[in-house]
């Protein structure tokens, strides 16, 4: 079959001017404080983003956050870079997209979801987790902004077929939204050890990762797992190797840990419902 599209014709996600000039402060070796902020204050979508983002349950420890300043110090760099995602995903789904806003729903209930398993797993990497559980679906994003009745009627086909979407698109399209998501991450500068994380995302562990990173891809599935178990309706069907035990005996997660994760995880999708 001849692709409906190939990968160098698929429009990506922008930035806008003020969030690419966060990011490209976020990038450089001493990043200062005042010049991020002032940027932000300059975009009122991002402004309004990183509060919300100050003023989540995962950040909020007392009074309501108020203004840009009090926002990034109390969230810190890594995650004022995830408000730029969260903000650029949102200007790129329409409101009135059912798809587009399924899949960004997704995307945050995984990065949430990631972030609470790193907590308890390996706590200096659940900031990068978060954000590449931002990120990991962006694939889909484009997809679905690019193509989007061709893309729904494959999604259909995934979900009454039970056939991977991952693989639907490698059939259909010659290339998956992984492959789309590593592109993406160089609009945002993100480490390319993100990139080969997500790359390797659908694929079993073969060794071509090292240990830190097949433990971070280990999170991000193992975050899916439970977001599937708590689902009425799982969002979309991907390929995942592992099973959710030997997940976390590959992370170090004991049973009382992961009774925990399942209740949080049922949190969030009731979260998400209200």
């Amino acid at each position: 079959m001849t692709s409906l599209i190939k990968l160098d014709q698929l429009v990506f996600p922008k930035a806008s001017l003020q969030a690419a000039k966060v990011l490209a402060y976020l990038a450089s070796e001493s990043p200062e404080p005042e010049q991020i902020d002032n940027a932000i204050m300059q975009d009122p979508v991002l402004a309004g983003t990183l509060i919300r983002y100050a003023n989540s349950p995962m950040y909020r420890r007392g009074d309501e956050v108020t203004n840009v300043p009090t926002a990034t110090r109390m969230i810190g760099l890594k995650n004022v870079r995830s408000a730029v995602v969260v903000s650029t995903l949102r200007s790129v789904c329409p409101v009135d997209s059912a798809l587009s806003q399924t899949i960004l729903s997704h995307s945050l209930a995984i990065a949430a979801m990631s972030k609470l398993i790193a907590r308890k797993t390996c706590p200096a990497s659940a900031d990068d987790l978060e954000l590449m559980g931002l990120i990991h679906d962006i694939g889909m994003v484009v997809l679905a902004s690019n193509i989007e009745t061709d893309y729904k009627t494959l999604i259909a086909k995934s979900q009454t077929e039970s056939i991977a979407l991952d693989e639907l698109e490698r059939t259909r399209y010659g290339f998956s939204h992984d492959q789309i998501a590593a592109k993406a991450l160089h609009e945002f500068r993100l480490p390319q050890r993100h990139e080969i994380v997500l790359t390797h995302f659908h694929q079993e562990n073969s060794g071509e990762l090292d240990a830190e990173m097949a433990k971070e891809r280990a999170v991000l599935v193992l975050a899916h797992r439970l977001l599937a178990e708590v689902e009425e309706v799982t969002a979309f069907n991907e390929t995942l190797f592992e099973t959710t035990e030997a997940l976390c005996e590959q992370i170090d997660i004991n049973e009382e840990k992961l009774t925990t994760m399942r209740a949080q995880a049922i949190g969030l999708v009731s979260g998400q419902k209200n």
